[in-house]
């Protein structure tokens, strides 16, 4: 069958095939690794046509070289190409032995340094060629100029300008171009209106309370301040206290009977705490009361024992907002799409511990052993005046801390703006 009658399911079919079988899958576990094995197949696949690969080096590569196969190869090191050829020369008395080699990277930036150590790997040749094609907006991060002998694209540039160079292939870079794009996003699809959530100062008022419940609650049952887990493996944010596998703790989570703190135990069903927002004095001390009450029972606390049931709800309900703005939160606080990103989170020692001006996360970047330090927090004042999520670079013997905020923009989708803090905050690790 001609290559110009090629379908997207043939091209998938095709990269799942091969990359089944990919060494990769074996010694990298980053997700991202798996996503960048199936575009090198997919994009090998692609250019097995001619006419393709033509358009491909003329569009993409800016090169009048042409090349016989260009093959997908297994990364023996984290700088080795994904995809290699060799550059036939442009007359036949001259055979300098230039190769091509195509890099590819969905979930972070190719720093100048990675981009220069590839090219360099090729060898001395001033013929070499190195094509670079990264998320579209990581783009700005580079933190200095393409090394020469080096073309950076986009994905997004791929899947606009290669259905137009060849127009056989259209619908495979589109597709191509589509799946690059969007594969380092973070999957975070909530039907909510995240700069109506963020930036309402009575959502922002609501949650401050609701989070005083869980202070005050934790400091009283436990003598200890909540913060954000650090158990490893897990895949959601839990801002909690006293949890454990043998131990009852509290969390703040998905609101339930008007409570987003709850009684948690590992392995078991949480329980409501029963106290919502404390807007008057009445409600205050009937949430005293029943903490202290609680303070002086023992049998939920033990390792046989269960969550304590609580009765009716103390105070205000949380609402919808409420919960909208901590889906949102806990997306950007996620430590999985924070590890997709590089960064990792903090031991537990240094965890910011929650007070009543703030809450957030201490993270470490991955691979560098300078000690610097980032947060992740929402808050700065006693009184909210909204959930605006900032991110810091900590200071350090060389370098000034640095923090900025980052507003959700109208219609933004809770998917890119994760994206955009997850951004700004990697903005910070460049000099």
């Amino acid at each position: 069958m001609a290559r110009s009658y090629a379908t997207v399911g043939q091209m998938l079919t095709y990269a799942v095939d091969r990359a089944s079988s990919s060494p990769d899958l074996e010694n990298w576990s980053e997700r991202n690794v798996r996503v960048e094995v199936m575009l090198r197949h997919m994009l090998e696949f692609v250019l097995m046509s001619p006419r393709s690969r033509d358009a491909f080096l003329r569009v993409v590569g800016r090169t009048e070289h042409t090349t016989g196969s260009i093959t997908a190869a297994p990364r023996l090191r984290r700088s080795s190409p994904d995809l290699v050829a060799e550059l036939l020369p442009s007359d036949t008395e001259s055979d300098d032995g230039a190769r091509l080699a195509i890099s590819l990277r969905v979930g972070g930036p190719f720093s100048t340094a990675q981009l220069q150590q590839m090219r360099t790997a090729l060898g001395s040749s001033p013929q070499h060629l190195l094509l670079a094609i990264a998320r579209h907006t990581d783009r700005a991060e580079l933190d200095g100029p393409v090394p020469d002998g080096v073309v950076a694209t986009s994905w997004a540039r791929v899947g606009r300008r290669m259905p137009k160079a060849d127009p056989g292939h259209a619908h495979l870079w589109e597709t191509l171009g589509e799946v690059g794009e969007n594969a380092g996003r973070p999957v975070v699809q909530f039907p909510v209106d995240a700069k109506r959530l963020l930036t309402d100062k009575d959502t922002a008022r609501e949650f401050r309370a609701h989070l005083d419940v869980l202070h005050h609650a934790s400091r009283t049952l436990f003598g200890t301040s909540p913060r954000f887990s650090t158990r490893r493996g897990q895949t959601d944010a839990h801002l909690q206290a006293g949890v454990g596998r043998t131990r009852t703790g509290l969390e703040f989570a998905e609101t339930d009977h008007g409570s987003p703190v709850h009684f948690l135990r590992t392995g078991q069903s949480p329980v409501p705490l029963g106290i919502g927002a404390l807007v008057d004095e009445a409600d205050r001390a009937d949430a005293e009361e029943r903490l202290a009450q609680l303070s002086r029972r023992t049998a939920w606390r033990t390792e046989a024992g269960s969550p304590p049931e609580t009765g009716e709800l103390i105070g205000e309900p949380a609402s919808s907002a409420v919960e909208g703005a901590r889906l949102l939160l806990w997306a950007v606080l996620n430590p999985m799409l924070l590890r997709d990103r590089g960064f990792d989170l903090a031991p537990a020692r240094r965890q910011p511990a929650l007070t009543a001006t703030s809450f957030g996360v201490r993270l470490v970047q991955r691979g560098d052993d300078s000690g610097t330090e980032y947060r992740l927090w929402v808050g700065g004042s006693r009184e909210w005046r909204n959930l605006i999520p900032r991110v810091t670079r900590e200071e350090t013997p060389d370098r000034p801390s640095e923090t900025y905020a980052v507003a959700p923009r109208k219609s933004q989708s809770t998917a890119d703006f994760v994206w955009e803090v997850h951004k700004a905050l990697r903005s910070l690790t460049i000099r």
